[in-house]
């Protein structure tokens, strides 16, 4: 059976895409490996699946997430899509803090590496942890930016004449740029059901921006930023294997 036109035009798409996403992010190409080895070899233990939602440095996104839990630790790894927002927190022109805007569909996913040990293990009713927690997205950004670009030469002689000062809004694309977000915080679970739990995490740490962008005057390929993050997710945990 012969593929068709459009068929052809799809996987080729799919495929500079995906190829071209793995090319310029040499970090993931490291990080899945691990990934791949958490799934393989810890079998053994106690499994969760979860849906996150993130509000982090590059923006927010929503993750799915596969977990194991061995003893009093928790390691999970997920892969999210990564939310297009126009609203921007600040008018400060920033490059990049909530500026992720996606622009290709390679844009869009997240990949996420997560340890939390849990602390205080008497308490019934709520379960304490301390996490770390990585993500990892590849995108541009979009900045919304007032320029001045004329005068109210009415405001000269009067006792505010920088009031005269008028500005034109201006959008600007970037990138794109890899997002290295790297966090450390607190959080806690709390039983909905026996096998459904609502966890909460919120943590600060610094993303580490990788790229090269001829319209931003840099000195370096890489920049870096204080940031936090705020997690809310729903947890199931499924059948628990025997050792």
């Amino acid at each position: 059976m012969k593929m068709q036109k459009k068929d052809i035009y799809l996987f080729d798409w799919a495929k500079n895409n995906i190829s071209s996403f793995f090319q310029h992010n040499l970090m993931l190409n490291k990080f899945i490996p691990i990934l791949i080895f958490l799934i393989c070899n810890l079998t053994s233990y106690s499994q969760n699946i979860g849906i996150n939602y993130n509000s982090t440095g590059a923006g927010r996104n929503i993750t799915a997430t596969y977990s194991k839990d061995i003893s009093h630790y928790t390691i999970s790894i997920g892969i999210g899509y990564n939310i297009n927002s126009i609203r921007q927190p600040d008018d400060q022109s920033n490059i990049y803090y909530k500026r992720l805007y996606a622009t290709k569909p390679a844009h869009y996913l997240n990949f996420n590496l997560s340890y939390q040990h849990d602390i205080f293990y008497n308490l019934k009713n709520i379960k304490p942890f301390v996490f770390y927690d990585s993500q990892i997205k590849y995108s541009t950004t979009r900045s919304s930016m007032y320029i001045p670009y004329d005068y109210d030469t009415t405001y000269l002689n009067t006792t505010r004449p920088e009031d005269g000062i008028l500005y034109k809004n201006y959008i600007e694309y970037f990138g794109p740029f890899t997002w290295v977000e790297n966090s450390i915080g607190v959080g806690f679970k709390v039983d909905i059901t026996d096998r459904l739990y609502l966890q909460q995490r919120i943590g600060a740490g610094i993303h580490l921006i990788f790229g090269d962008e001829p319209k931003l005057l840099k000195y370096n390929s890489m920049e870096w930023e204080f940031m936090g993050l705020l997690n809310v997710g729903i947890v199931y945990r499924l059948k628990e294997k025997s050792l």
